[in-house]
């Protein structure tokens, strides 16, 4: 029998109201997954001078990842590349797609991909 892996829809959160460190942390809300996953890529993707942006869609089976980089880069790519194994060691009970895209020049990410929302997107000034 082929099982599919399920991708979990919730994780508690904890936070503590209090200075008393005698106080038990107060469940604050169910946050689901996917926003733990958005925000881990977007806080360590962004670091990367070389990713113009980050989008993301979530079938309920697979989280899918689009990276927009400037140029195609050898060094930004390896970089890349190690956050996404950190991600998918960090979720492994989560199944990933994980695309890098260079972007031309006057090209949005958008002409590439359909479905995906943006979570990242480095202002060009």
């Amino acid at each position: 029998m082929n099982k599919a892996a399920k991708l979990p829809v919730d994780r508690m959160e904890y936070t503590v109201v209090s200075n008393d460190l005698k106080k038990k942390p107060m469940a604050t809300a169910h946050l689901p997954i996917g926003y733990s996953i958005e925000t881990d890529l977007k806080d360590h993707l962004a670091k990367l001078s070389g990713v113009g942006s980050i989008h993301v869609f979530s079938t309920g089976r697979v989280f899918r990842v689009w990276i927009g980089i400037s140029e195609d880069n050898r060094t930004v790519r390896n970089a890349i590349y190690d956050v996404e194994d950190q991600i998918s060691e960090r979720y492994a009970d989560v199944p990933f797609d994980f695309h890098v895209i260079p972007v031309p020049r006057g090209r949005k990410m958008e002409d590439f991909i359909t479905d995906a929302h943006p979570i990242f997107q480095r202002s060009i000034a």
